[in-house]
């Protein structure tokens, strides 16, 4: 009888380091998301009708490694990374603040619903509309958003390198009989109408995908919810 494949990834055992190298991967995942977010936006340019959109979501994915959560330290708590560059710290206070006040919540003087009375030309009203007013991100404010982006980037990706480096380290220590206990990172798949709208992460190494219904499942995965 012929043995099974060996596996050739395997997840890394809990540890401070290894928790480490899982929120800054996450962090760092929030941050490309904002800088591509960004990059697409400036590239359509103000006028395009994508430019609100962009930027909104761009300033969510950027404020996301600042904000509490449940599965993860926030990065400006975390001593492994730097402090913000204090030239960039207004954008980023700015940026937060039109999150919270702007894109999250609709409680900022950037947006304007009012009811208006149409008048006739006897000055009497002929018709009620609302109307909301609305004022985009400027260009500028998008640019230096952009460069704050990036610096912060910069800060975790250095601090991804160390932590990867003593990992490296100490696993090459470890014998390959002990890293066949190892778990391995499970793949499950679902039909696309079966999309949850994510519920809270845990630690554990596992991950369900949506596929069309006109698509066969991925190769490999199970067909079944991921247990809770």
């Amino acid at each position: 009888m012929s043995l099974p494949p060996r596996p050739t990834i395997v997840a890394i055992p809990d540890s401070d380091d290894a928790r480490l190298l899982i929120a800054l991967t996450s962090h760092a995942t929030d941050l490309s998301e904002a800088s591509h977010t960004l990059h697409l936006a400036l590239d359509a340019g103000e006028d395009s009708e994508l430019w609100l959109p962009l930027t909104m979501h761009a300033a969510t994915a950027y404020s996301r490694p600042f904000a509490a959560s449940k599965v993860r330290k926030r990065l400006d708590t975390m001593i492994q990374v730097p402090s913000v560059p204090e030239e960039l710290k207004p954008v980023h206070d700015m940026v937060r603040k039109y999150r919270n006040t702007t894109v999250a919540h609709s409680q900022s003087d950037l947006v304007l619903p009012i009811a208006l009375a149409l008048l006739d030309d006897q000055g009497a009203v002929r018709n009620v509309v609302g109307v909301t007013l609305i004022h985009p991100m400027p260009r500028a404010v998008a640019e230096r958003l952009a460069e704050l982006v990036d610096a912060v980037e910069v800060l975790v990706d250095d601090a991804i390198t160390l932590v990867t480096a003593r990992l490296k380290i100490e696993l090459a220590k470890v014998t390959p009989e002990v890293v066949a206990g190892w778990q391995v990172p499970e793949l499950f798949a679902l039909e696309d109408l079966a999309y949850s709208g994510g519920r809270a992460r845990t630690d554990r190494p596992q991950f369900t995908a949506y596929w069309r219904t006109d698509v066969s499942p991925i190769a490999g995965s199970n067909e079944k919810e991921i247990p809770t």
